[in-house]
């Protein structure tokens, strides 16, 4: 095959790419412009073309399944032998190769085991518990997150300058590291830290790895931390035939320890690169594309690029202010029924994008209450987090104490002191008597129990005649409040996250179950809303899931923005862009408002044919009725791209519908009566 047939049906920046030889290369891809297509193409004719040979091939990505893909589609233009050659991985894959190859230099045994999460947390935990004292015990996940912080910007405890600067901190990871190291485990950082120690003390195991390694591709360039770059620059050096793809405007990930400057400043890594700039999008309409870049356009931490849309023109961006919160999940459904009814799109056409997951509970609630399929893509649905199943065990209980599964989980969260032993014989006295467990725990005095567990028992029931009595007057909201305060729970919550960022969303997702009664309160107006109601809704909406919808996902996808990353549909809705929401209180706090700009990118440049932004007017928070001031990148998009003449059209089609309803019924009572009776 000669150099046309690779570069065949590309455009001239894509062409110049795909033909680059030796050198270091950045390709800067915006979204949409077909940079997958770029990569494999100039994998394949390296190889073709003999410039090199598959094993010389290191081509390097973020997840297993663009790895998978990545493989497949060179596969397909060279020969899946050819294509099995090459090293084709995530950077960690990677990592854990060379370490089972070479990292018996480092005392690293080719058997050595790669923990997961939870043994990293239980490993520490102990750890915390010896070193740190009772104060720390209970911060071993924000002492997991400043370790793996640390260990992304490649520090080891020897050379540790980072954020956390209490002395004990420094002696728990030391004490981490080698309990690890000892026991022959590795955690998923240190498939990165230990290659790079191993290189920087090895460099003839660094030499044999760049023999190998002759030409060296890496997607996403922008996601890479200082570990990953340090690790490119050495096995790249001295011929640095290395391609780096990516897009400084879709750089989402700094909370993960991504670094954005390592794409802003390739070319100081790497003398005399070339850089070409994809500059045609595939995906999104004209009016769609230019909003998006005049919105990240005002980053000043950013590579001017000029790229224009393929697809031409197309129909202005829409955005929809609701009157309130309900109404904007009510509107979002019926514009959803409207464009598949049209036989525009279908419903799996459709995406919602979040800020957050904790957003995500109204918009569920009224798909299911409109019978339209969705799925929540990337997590899981809001109504099987850890956080939303305990406070519905406390309400389910509380409207019905025979609920023992919710009666066991209440009693556990938080911890009442009830131990397993009391159960055990509550439960025995309650098979024996024929009475609920809740009716054995009032009885408990007759129990053959430990005293102190008489005690517990007590104070738990002395707990339940405090809280009925005011669920029972409709105080539904502001009763569970008092029980979350009361109880410590949100404390406790925060405390088992594994950092603040988990205790935000842990956070957020309770008090939106909370803002779900206030809804529910609001809308019974003068009757008396019950527990029973609540739940009887809630349970309504739940039923009407079938598994089988989800496993085919003929559906709207629901996910937030950072997991809508490298996918693609015909018509996204931005919904909830509520300023005090989007952008994120916390990066505006800590300066890094471009990357909140970055995010918002991201969200319309998914988006094929059409985009709707929405927010509503007004919100409930904590009971109060409050104005909501839009999110501020709306105003940033230039006019010409927008639809103003939504809202009018909005009262005009209410107006016309009452005008179509009375005509109706003018013309079915004319038919229905004779003209006598008239």
């Amino acid at each position: 095959m000669g150099h046309s047939s690779f570069a065949d049906k590309l455009n001239k920046s894509q062409q110049k790419a795909v033909l680059h030889n030796h050198g270091p290369l950045l390709v800067l891809a915006g979204a949409g412009s077909g940079k997958t297509r770029v990569l494999t193409n100039r994998i394949a004719r390296l190889v073709s073309e003999k410039i090199c040979k598959p094993p010389q091939i290191l081509a390097l990505t973020f997840t297993n399944k663009a790895a998978m893909e990545m493989r497949e589609r060179i596969g397909e233009m060279v020969s899946a032998k050819a294509a099995s050659a090459m090293t084709v991985s995530t950077f960690h894959s990677l990592g854990a190769r060379i370490l089972r190859e070479r990292g018996d230099a480092i005392g690293i045994q080719k058997n050595f085991s790669i923990l997961d999460d939870h043994q990293r947390l239980t490993i520490l935990k102990q750890i915390v518990r010896s070193a740190g004292g009772k104060k720390l015990e209970d911060k071993h996940e924000e002492i997991a997150t400043s370790i793996s912080l640390a260990k992304n910007a490649s520090m080891d405890p020897d050379h540790y300058t980072g954020d956390n600067e209490s002395p004990r901190f420094l002696k728990i990871y030391k004490a981490y590291r080698s309990h690890t190291l000892k026991r022959q485990t590795v955690d998923f950082d240190d498939l990165l830290l230990l290659p790079l120690e191993l290189f920087e003390n090895h460099p003839e195991i660094l030499q044999d790895y760049r023999n190998r390694f002759a030409f060296i591709s890496i997607d996403e360039f922008q996601d890479t931390n200082a570990v990953q770059l340090k690790l490119a620059r050495l096995l790249a050096a001295p011929s640095n035939n290395i391609m780096a793809v990516g897009d400084d405007d879709q750089g989402i990930y700094s909370w993960r320890g991504a670094d954005i400057n390592n794409i802003m400043s390739f070319q100081v890594h790497f003398p005399k690169t070339t850089t070409v700039i994809l500059d045609t999008n595939y995906r999104s309409t004209r009016p769609i594309l230019e909003a998006a870049l005049a919105v990240v356009a005002r980053n000043r931490k950013r590579t001017f690029k000029r790229i224009t849309a393929a697809a031409g023109d197309g129909e202005p961006i829409m955005v929809y202010k609701a009157d309130d919160e309900t109404e904007e999940a009510e509107w979002i459904c019926g514009a959803i029924i409207d464009q598949v009814k049209s036989s525009r799109f279908s419903f799996k056409d459709h995406a919602l994008l979040l800020r957050t997951n904790a957003m995500m509970r109204r918009f569920e609630e009224e798909m299911r209450r409109n019978k339209i399929p969705y799925r929540v893509y990337g997590t899981m649905s809001f109504f099987d987090r850890k956080e939303i199943k305990d406070v519905l065990a406390y309400l389910r209980f509380f409207a019905n104490t025979g609920d023992e599964t919710c009666l066991a989980r209440m009693l556990k969260v938080p911890d009442r002191g009830i131990v397993s032993s009391t159960m055990e014989k509550l439960e025995e006295m309650a098979g024996k008597r024929r009475m609920g467990l809740w009716d054995a725990m009032l009885r408990h005095s007759d129990a053959d129990i430990q005293p102190q567990q008489h005690a517990k028992c007590s104070e738990v029931i002395a707990f339940y005649h405090l809280h009925a009595p005011h669920f029972a007057k409709g105080e539904l909201s502001a009763t569970m409040r008092t029980i979350l305060r009361d109880s410590n729970y949100m404390h406790l919550l925060e405390r088992s996250s594994k950092d603040d960022i988990a205790a935000d969303m842990r956070r957020e997702n309770v008090e939106e179950i909370l803002r779900g009664l206030e809804t529910y309160e609001c809308k019974m107006g003068n009757r008396l809303p019950t527990l029973a109601g609540y739940l009887q809704d809630l349970a309504l909406l739940k039923s009407d899931e079938s598994d089988d919808e989800q496993e085919t996902h003929a559906g709207v996808s629901l996910m937030t923005l950072h997991k809508s990353k490298g996918l693609e549909f015909p018509a996204v809705f931005l919904c909830n862009l509520d300023d005090a929401l989007m952008p994120s209180p916390r990066t505006v706090d800590e300066g890094n408002i471009e990357e909140e700009r970055r995010l918002f990118y991201v969200g319309m440049t998914r988006a094929r044919r059409r985009l709707f932004l929405t927010y509503p007017a007004r919100k409930i928070f904590r009971k109060k009725d409050l104005a909501v001031t839009p999110c501020r990148f709306i105003r940033e998009i230039p006019e010409q791209y927008l639809n103003t003449n939504l809202m009018v059209e909005h009262e005009a089609k209410k107006q016309e519908f009452v005008t179509n309803f009375f005509e109706e019924m003018r013309r079915k009572f004319s038919e229905k009566t004779p003209l006598s009776a008239r």
